[in-house]
């Protein structure tokens, strides 16, 4: 017999930052341990996302650039540089905003602070460099254009938002061909300013950290901070079966969900604990249903992913192609089950359990509790939301979950996409 151990009495600590601007305006939030020597910088620039660009791959392309040439080094003098000092970059993109981090030991501060000054204020985009990049870019999209997992949910993003929603847009791989070295100058130029960004701070982050700081950033002259983009993409909330072909399928891919309301919703809470029983951890319904008993896949689950306007509920897997029909019958199933029964007391207290021990893994560091902070920070939610979540997934009940499945997980509502032989 299992024994689960009881987590009703752990506490989570809302972790704040140290809070503070630059002089030109910019906010800093830093999280300090001296732990060990490492830092973690990340410049948040939050109108600099895939939504933003005039054309495909603009956004991506341009965060990939910014350590190759500068004002003052060539690409080749960077990366040495970069190696000598141990600095790693991390550039990422996404529909709404681009963050670069960064990581260094602090012994090395006054000799990395000058590259990130480079990368970020000074690059320099060539076409050489650039044309070398889409080369790869595109050998790896055409790639991803193989795969039915992309395909699957590249077709669901299209039926929920529309083609012509900057949400549900998708590239083809010659619009690689349209991006000129002006596209980044231009899209960084307009997107990249210091008075639209934020900085996170993490690990051993000293005083002489922010003096660095203040010298090779804030001393910058900015305007008015810029606020965040403000841009009503109304979805089309489609309902139904999507399906398409790929011949040289070996597997087919199901792609299912559909909006929900947004993170501050008072339904929040209650649609993450339903999400996780229903294909949110190894142990869920779909999990045990179509891996465990039926065979179907070797995985699947269900996720809330939230976006500036709503969150979406995806519901992924791989299938054995001759069980397509057969898996969206199962999950439907498991939908009406949830939507008519009270999960069990047991079920209900391993989902708590595995939710809270996912909070306590996910402060397990300070770069974790930086990046945790930086969710909360994102999604405007109220400093204390760690100890507001668990405590309201502590207390939600049996009845309140099959309330909002109810509500919300009703099968006929949900728009599935499959992309299989």
């Amino acid at each position: 017999m299992i024994n689960i151990p009881d987590f009703s009495n752990i506490k989570v600590r809302d972790y704040l930052p140290k809070k503070r601007n630059l002089s030109n305006g910019i906010p800093t939030y830093t999280f300090y341990s001296d732990d060990n020597e490492a830092v973690y910088l990340k410049f948040v620039f939050y109108n600099a996302g895939t939504l933003l660009q005039d054309k495909f791959f603009v956004a991506s392309l341009t965060k990939t650039q910014l350590n190759k040439n500068t004002k003052d080094y060539t690409y080749k003098q960077l990366a040495d540089e970069m190696d000598f000092y141990g600095l790693n970059f991390v550039p990422t993109t996404g529909n709404e905003r681009t963050s670069l981090s960064f990581s260094f030991l602090s012994r090395y501060k006054e000799n990395v602070f000058p590259l990130l000054q480079q990368m970020i204020l000074y690059p320099r985009f060539e076409q050489d460099t650039l044309d070398i990049q889409i080369s790869n870019a595109k050998q790896n999209y055409q790639t991803k254009l193989q795969q039915t997992n992309f395909l699957a949910h590249r077709y669901f993003m299209q039926g929920v938002f529309g083609k012509n929603n900057p949400y549900g847009k998708y590239a083809e791989v010659e619009d690689y061909d349209k991006v000129r070295k002006e596209d980044l100058q231009e899209f960084w130029q307009k997107h990249y300013t210091l008075n639209q960004c934020y900085i996170m701070l993490a690990g051993n982050v000293e005083e002489s950290i922010f003096e660095l700081l203040e010298n090779y950033f804030g001393k910058i002259e900015t305007s008015s901070p810029v606020k965040e983009w403000d841009i009503d993409f109304k979805p089309e909330n489609s309902k139904g079966l999507i399906r398409n072909n790929l011949n040289s399928a070996m597997q087919s891919s199901i792609v299912m969900g559909r909006l929900l309301p947004k993170i501050d919703s008072e339904d929040y809470v209650a649609l993450l604990v339903l999400n996780c029983a229903l294909g949110g951890y190894f142990n869920s319904r779909l999990m045990s249903n179509i891996r465990e008993d039926k065979g179907y896949t070797y995985g699947i689950d269900s996720a809330l992913l939230p976006f500036k306007y709503g969150n979406i509920m995806l519901i992924v897997s791989d299938i054995a192609m001759d069980k397509e029909k057969e898996s969206i019958e199962e999950i439907r199933k498991e939908m009406f089950i949830l939507q008519n029964e009270n999960i069990s007391e047991k079920e209900l207290s391993i989902v708590k359990n595995y939710m809270t021990g996912d909070m306590l893994r996910s402060n397990d560091g300070v770069v974790e509790i930086c990046e945790n902070y930086e969710y909360i920070l994102r999604n405007k939610l109220r400093e204390d939301y760690n100890s507001y979540l668990i405590e309201r997934i502590r207390n939600i009940s049996s009845e309140e979950i099959k309330n909002v499945a109810q509500k919300y997980l009703n099968p006929d509502d949900f728009l599935c996409s499959v992309v299989g032989k």
